[in-house]
């Protein structure tokens, strides 16, 4: 089982993988800044934006929901949520 944000790390890794793509230029595709999908790559955020995905989904070629329409995302195990007062 896994996280959502690993989910979502391993998914952009293995897109990138299969279609030849370095960082730098997936973020040029996606227009996003490097550091983002940097970020989002090496796992430092924990949440990203729900536009960035979707810009990075549709500079792999997918829409959002087949991003998330994978068998890692079944796999998720679920994360503890903070009450707040």
């Amino acid at each position: 089982m896994i996280t959502m944000q690993e989910a979502i790390r391993q998914r952009i890794t293995d897109l990138m993988s299969e279609q030849n793509l370095t960082i730098s230029q997936l973020a040029e595709k996606a227009n996003v800044t490097q550091s983002t999908v940097n970020e989002i790559v090496k796992g430092r955020v924990k949440n990203p934006s729900v536009l960035s995905i979707y810009k990075l989904s549709s500079a792999l070629g997918l829409e959002l929901g087949e991003f998330y329409d994978h068998p890692l995302f079944k796999e998720i195990i679920k994360e503890p949520t903070k009450k707040t007062k």
